[in-house]
């Protein structure tokens, strides 16, 4: 009774969000627009209640506007693949950090199939940890030693160079590193300095007077140019073969995070991460693996939420329809972003 009366609810918030219409191609409503102060497409909410799933959560959040913790960020943009710009069909405006804010949730699922396409087909992406490792890429990485050292790569946030201008400014006789996380569990910059002393050598000025009244002296049988002896390195001094476990736990979360991505996307086929997902045939049509594969990635970049089939089999029909018509006219010509 209560599932039923949840449900009735639900259905009567859906009836009451404007804009809802079916999706019969690619014109969408004109007033569709993107509001950069609260980061959000204008129809979100009514494209949520077709597409997502499941459909009590987001109808009860988008009509209750309870946007945490069910709604993120890609959801307000009609993005359930948090795609970064390319000049995408349905494309109508990026938020600060490149990502699209689509007309439609059916713009954003095209996008999808089309750039798994492209890392499957012209980039030669078959497996899921390749496909995710360009589609969501780690924020840290582990450099090779330098002067004997594992250290960390020096990289900012967005690839500035804050990080090497600190560096620079640090005083010190030892290696530094900071890797402070910001908020919201952002990856923080990593920032690092090796000094390294000038090893000026030291100089015996040869005498100039000889033959001027003195006597000649006997030749000064010391070099012109004095070495320090160095050290004897001891045998556990020696540069590790691999990064030291310091530097090597810093990227560790970030890349078990991409193994648990590509995990799910491998959910129920039957492969691993590392063995070709089978998404395309050589003449582009989809393959069946692409739909289940498609719905593990939006429900890893929504969380709670994730794309309906519904949503994922039209675009994978629009897919399949474009490249019939491209075969019975003739055209050769590749897909493009803007059409």
């Amino acid at each position: 009774m209560l599932l039923q009366t949840l449900l009735a609810l639900g259905l009567a918030g859906r009836a009451l969000l404007p804009g809802i219409a079916d999706f019969s191609g690619p014109a969408q409503t004109l007033q569709v627009r993107y509001e950069p102060k609260s980061r959000e497409v204008t129809n979100w909410r009514s494209e949520a209640v077709d597409a997502l799933e499941p459909k009590l959560v987001i109808t009860l959040a988008a009509l209750l506007k309870a946007e945490r913790p069910f709604v993120t960020r890609c959801v307000k943009l009609n993005n359930y693949w948090c795609i970064k710009s390319a000049r995408w069909s349905g494309e109508i405006a990026t938020d600060g950090e490149g990502h699209v804010g689509f007309a439609s949730a059916h713009h954003g699922a095209d996008a999808a199939a089309l750039l798994l396409k492209r890392y499957y087909l012209d980039y030669g992406r078959k497996s899921a940890l390749d496909i995710v490792r360009r589609w969501a890429p780690p924020e840290c990485g582990v450099a090779t030693g330098i002067g004997g050292i594992a250290v960390l790569a020096v990289r900012g946030i967005g690839g500035t160079v804050r990080a090497q201008y600190l560096a620079s400014r640090r005083k010190g006789n030892v290696v530094r590193y900071t890797a402070k996380g910001g908020p919201g569990g952002k990856p923080g910059r990593v920032s690092i300095v090796i000094p390294v002393k000038p090893k000026t050598p030291e100089y015996r000025v040869p005498s100039i007077a000889v033959g001027m009244g003195e006597k000649p002296k006997a030749p000064d049988p010391r070099p012109l140019v004095v070495e320090k002896p160095r050290p004897k390195r001891e045998a556990a001094a020696k540069a590790p073969a691999t990064p030291s476990p310091q530097a090597a736990s810093t990227c560790a979360p970030d890349e078990q995070r991409l193994r648990n991505y590509a995990g799910r996307m491998v959910e129920g086929l039957g492969i691993g991460p590392k063995d070709d997902l089978k998404l395309f045939a050589v003449d582009g049509k989809p393959l069946p693996n692409l739909a289940p594969v498609m719905l593990a990635m939006s429900a890893v970049e929504l969380g709670a939420l994730q794309a309906s089939p519904d949503l994922v089999k039209a675009a994978i029909e629009r897919a399949v329809r474009k490249i019939e018509t491209r075969a019975e006219t003739g055209s050769s010509a590749p897909d493009r972003l803007d059409n």
